[in-house]
């Protein structure tokens, strides 16, 4: 019954095992470049702001308050400082974060001691009027 409006089969051929090793090859290759082509952009800005937080520490005293957490984060400074330099972005970005968080730790260490001693002297400050107080009633 072969009518021409009868739809006609055609037999399916499995691809060949050279084409399949041709169509990996070509994804492998295609992958490849894409990852060659999105190289991770040097982190500057994160190394700026990570060199901020360190000044920002040693001005609110870390240095003298919190000398071991202002110490690792300029540690950690140097080893981005050199991943950088040797194009090893994504380690340099790694570190720089933790350097702002470290800086940031030894900033709020140091701020903290400060704020305790000067709060301190406050309560030194209440004792000794209390004191004025009760001697001249």
């Amino acid at each position: 019954m072969n009518t021409p409006f009868a739809p006609r089969v055609r037999p399916v051929h499995a691809p060949s095992r050279l084409t399949l090793v041709r169509l990996v090859g070509f994804i492998a290759l295609t992958l490849t470049l894409t990852a060659c082509a999105t190289k991770m952009a040097a982190p500057t800005q994160e190394l700026a702001l990570s060199r901020a937080a360190i000044d920002a520490a040693a001005r609110a005293g870390a240095a003298e308050l919190a000398p071991a957490e202002l110490n690792i984060a300029r540690q950690k400074q140097a080893m981005a400082d050199t991943a950088m330099s040797q194009a090893q972005y994504d380690r340099a970005l790694l570190l720089s974060n933790e350097v702002q968080v470290d800086a940031r730790l030894a900033e709020a260490k140091a701020r903290s001691t400060q704020a305790d001693k000067a709060a301190g002297e406050i309560r030194e400050g209440g004792r000794v009027l209390r004191q004025e107080i009760n001697r001249a009633q």
